[in-house]
């Protein structure tokens, strides 16, 4: 299985190479919110928090009153224009796995605006919305389907568009994720489970396996990812970034927002997923909180043994570009993907002093050139949900 065409919508840039240039430079997102940011009425009173919000040109050839949506349809449209898919496909055998964590808060909340005149509105604010209006947009009449998986629904969503081909249900599937939480609702709710980093600057609050970590920061954006098998890619003379050799899910069963500090549950997750094969570079979920990031280290050195998991590239995202909660899984896929293609690992950003709890050999202050042939990509998601990857160098 190859991932032949991505795209990407970020608050680093509104497309994938605009975002893949800002990270390896690196460049970090965040800014105070403003009410247009959370879409706050006019009546409410302005609310202090900070966030990533994503990056979207005021014109352009997507415009859709949600911002899920809106973004779903930017990535997907790049995604099926860099994998060169043409209208001439059978579009019976052509899938859609595109999922969100919550769906489209912002519109529930011009629902409850007398001033709203548009009572069918409620319809754009389901999770599945953005699976249903890509499959519209391509007229792609296979499975579609939308998983919500919390912050694990990116990743969720291309071990199901992959299960879609193996199973022979599809040709291609288009599979991926989109997220806009900026809203007061759900910033309140993190900032009273003390998962929200504290500041005073939204730039370096983030700071994943640092000592001083104190949280993530919430952002939005979206990617979507072309899936077929390498045959179907090569008969239509397409290179691929990636193959997906091996994908799986899993459950952490310790409570909706405890997990395994053990790292034990992980372990078995991405035991499987290796299969007895070492990957060049692991690209960690790294949220920044006090109790994630030492777990995800200990689950690594108790699936390669202590001693290799030091020797081994480690990275994460969310640094710089914050945590786009359901569209995280598959937005730092597609920019793993582009680390196999240009060989760069982007740095973690903001980390200047490791947890001794955190000792794994982990990229920082720049990107760094390395040969990296395979990359081992997991997401965990409050409620236990995990998922992993393992990805191949491709073509491309």
């Amino acid at each position: 299985m190859v991932i032949s065409g991505i795209g990407v919508v970020s608050p680093l840039g509104p497309d994938r190479e605009s975002t893949w240039v800002a990270l390896l430079s690196g460049q970090r997102a965040g800014t105070w919110l403003s009410d247009e940011h959370l879409g706050l009425a006019g009546s409410l009173p302005a609310a202090q928090f900070f966030g990533n919000p994503a990056v979207v040109p005021s014109t352009g050839d997507i415009l859709h009153p949600d911002r899920v949506i809106r973004l779903g349809l930017m990535a997907a449209q790049e995604s099926w224009q860099d994998a060169a898919l043409s209208h001439n496909l059978d579009p019976e055998r052509i899938g859609c796995v595109f999922g969100t964590s919550k769906g489209g808060l912002h519109t529930f909340d011009t629902l409850f605006d007398q001033r709203n005149d548009r009572p069918n509105d409620w319809l754009m604010g389901w999770p599945s919305a953005a699976a249903s209006a890509i499959a519209g947009r391509f007229d792609l009449r296979g499975p579609c389907i939308a998983p919500v998986a919390a912050c694990a629904t990116g990743v969720t969503a291309i071990v199901r568009g992959v299960a879609a081909i193996e199973a022979g249900e599809c040709d291609v599937v288009l599979a991926g994720s989109a997220d806009d939480s900026l809203h007061v609702g759900v910033l309140a709710s993190f900032q009273r489970l003390g998962v929200m980093a504290r500041g005073p600057d939204p730039v370096t609050a983030c700071r994943p396996f640092d000592r001083s970590r104190s949280g993530f920061v919430v952002g939005a954006g979206a990617a979507a990812l072309i899936l077929e098998r390498r045959s179907h890619a090569a008969a239509r003379n397409v290179p691929w970034y990636a193959e997906v050799a091996r994908s799986q899910l899993g459950t952490d069963p310790s409570g909706i927002t405890q997990l395994d500090e053990s790292g034990t549950s992980l372990a078995r997750l991405l035991a499987k997923t290796c299969d007895g094969e070492l990957p060049d570079l692991i690209q960690l979920h790294g949220t920044g909180t006090r109790a994630n990031d030492p777990a995800e280290c200990r689950a690594v050195s108790h699936v390669f043994g202590e001693s290799a998991a030091r020797k081994m590239l480690t990275s994460g995202l969310k640094g710089a570009l914050g945590h786009l909660l359901g569209a995280a899984g598959s937005v730092e896929t597609a920019l793993a993907c582009l680390t196999l293609r240009d060989q760069q690992v982007p740095p973690c950003a903001n980390l200047t002093d490791i947890d001794p709890a955190c000792g794994l050999n982990l990229v920082r202050g720049q990107s760094l050139a390395a040969p990296v042939q395979t990359v081992l990509k997991l997401s965990l998601g409050f409620g236990g949900h995990q998922a992993a990857l393992f990805l191949r160098r491709g073509n491309r």
